[in-house]
């Protein structure tokens, strides 16, 4: 009996020894899954969305993704509206890139502005994930700047650089609005102005961008500055034959208006040469020449002159025209010369990319002021891929 127990005892052991040893085989069943799985090929794999959300977020220079606050005029029309256009398409290419949250605000007003910069403080969490990237409204928007600064939010600039305040930036993006204003001087004495001749210069709005174009015009007739390194033969001992408009608003109907008030003088239809700060403000007055606001005889005596005029901007419309298509602005043809100096919209987009590399921790110049090029009948074929709406 004891015989018989034994041997049954021993079974049982073998059996559950046998077992035991079975366990790790049955358990490498999905080891080996898991290797074949490493193995096939990346695109049969698919990554859960909270992995890409982990990855974009690992991408940002501190582990928090930051939020860019774009602020930018109206895309309505003209050079501000195109503004507004580029701005949208930079705000894309960064939201479609997944590493910043990038939102854009549109205004049409300093008031409007102003009311957004003060959210913008009110809503900022603290942690230096908030910034800011701004076409400033002008001179109202010094204070709301300052108060940006001193919530320690980082903010980029473009085109109107308040001057007090232009050291808080971590960039101000510009192109050089005295040489701007030079160039226009420097072409209309190459094509024949001198002292005393009658010349009409159509401001914007008063804001740097508006004023130092009016004082590189200035200083080039009195020979203070050149222009691609030529200074006036004969400096202007006095300005007194220079008309300006004052404040346009950059709105071309406001230059249209200036322009039929100016000429309903019959003794101005003697003028000659005419510098607008914007291409816009230049079509407002082929508009006024167009219409029935200035008497017909004065409209023709003016003509009559061959007169020259300069704008700034660089839309399509005013490159068709110098290239010889007068399709839209027939008057324009009995114009002697017609120069537009570029002034970029796009340039948001490198006021908006500043801000990033900024995030990113690389160097970024706080003066960033580039070259402006004028554009005429004999290089505007250059230009014309690069005009805007």
């Amino acid at each position: 009996m004891k015989k018989i127990l034994a041997i049954v005892v021993a079974a049982a052991m073998v059996l559950s020894l046998a077992a035991c040893a079975a366990q790790p085989q049955a358990a490498a069943a999905p080891a080996e899954e898991k290797a074949a799985e490493a193995q096939a090929p990346a695109e049969e794999k698919e990554e859960a969305p909270e992995a890409v959300a982990a990855v974009t977020e690992e991408k940002t220079a501190d582990g928090v993704k930051k939020t860019i606050y774009v602020l930018a005029p109206n895309p309505d029309h003209g050079w501000t509206g195109a503004i507004g256009v580029f701005a949208q398409q930079k705000v894309d290419e960064l939201n479609g890139e997944g590493n910043y949250n990038v939102q854009l605000q549109t205004f049409a007003t300093a008031d409007d502005q102003i009311k957004q910069i003060e959210d913008i403080i009110a809503n900022d969490p603290g942690d230096g994930s908030v910034g800011v990237a701004m076409l400033p409204a002008g001179e109202p928007l010094e204070n709301a700047i300052q108060q940006l600064a001193d919530a320690g939010i980082p903010y980029t600039a473009a085109d109107r650089i308040i001057a007090s305040v232009k050291d808080t930036a971590v960039s101000n993006i510009k192109y050089d609005n005295v040489e701007i204003g030079a160039a226009a001087a420097s072409y209309l004495t190459d094509n024949g102005l001198k002292e005393g001749d009658k010349i009409v210069v159509i401001e914007g709005d008063g804001s740097s961008a508006d004023t130092d174009r009016t004082d590189g015009f200035n200083k080039f007739l009195k020979g203070e500055v050149e222009y691609n390194g030529k200074k006036i033969a004969a400096p202007w001992t006095s300005l007194d034959s220079v008309s300006y408009s004052g404040s346009t608003g950059w709105n071309p109907a406001n230059a249209q208006a200036y322009f039929e008030t100016y000429m309903s003088n019959p003794d101005n239809a003697d003028t000659k040469y005419i510098a607008a700060w914007d291409s816009g403000l230049a079509m407002g007055v082929w508009d006024a020449l167009a219409g029935s606001a200035i008497d017909e005889a004065t409209k023709e005596a003016f003509l009559a002159n061959a007169p020259y005029i300069t704008g700034c901007g660089g839309p399509k419309a005013i490159y068709n025209v110098i290239a010889g298509d007068y399709s839209a602005y027939p008057v324009a043809e009995k114009f002697a010369g017609i120069m537009d100096v570029t002034y970029p919209p796009a340039m948001i987009q490198d006021t908006i990319q500043a801000l990033v590399d900024y995030f990113d921790g690389k160097d970024v110049p706080q003066e960033n002021t580039q070259s402006a090029q004028c554009v005429t009948k004999d290089n505007v074929a250059d230009f014309m891929d690069k005009g805007f709406e």
